[in-house]
């Protein structure tokens, strides 16, 4: 008889233990809210993805900003850019070799280069 019972509770076991666990009002809500919290964040990260410098204005090599200084530059290269074939470094690097370049030159030099590696979906460029 006791062996009985013994088989009978371990036959219940598993169906007590795949039960559903009771989720009270208030547990439901910390839940919807941890979710809505995650939901908040991702959006942020989003909205901040979309903001990050490199899409705004078209760089231009002609842009001169308020620094009057200009640096002699002769000759680019771009070392660690393993992804950028040799045509698109020429392209890329033409309007601004063998000129004298302010500040606001040699940042539109970098997002151009930038630019071109988030086109091509490397988005940890920076």
């Amino acid at each position: 008889m006791a062996l009985h019972r013994l088989a009978f509770i371990f036959l219940c076991l598993p169906l007590m233990a795949s039960a559903a666990p009771f989720t009270s009002p208030g547990d439901r809500d910390l839940i919807r809210d941890r979710q809505q919290r995650l939901l908040d964040e991702q959006r942020k990260r989003l909205e901040e993805l979309q903001q990050l410098p490199g899409k705004g204005a078209p760089a231009a090599a002609d842009a001169s900003g308020d620094d009057e200084r200009c640096f002699e530059i002769r000759r680019i290269e771009l070392e660690g850019a393993g992804h950028l074939g040799e045509s698109a470094r020429r392209q890329l690097l033409a309007p601004y070799q063998g000129r004298c370049l302010g500040v606001g030159q040699l940042n539109a030099l970098l997002k151009a280069v930038t630019d071109h590696y988030l086109d091509r979906g490397y988005v940890t460029t920076r």
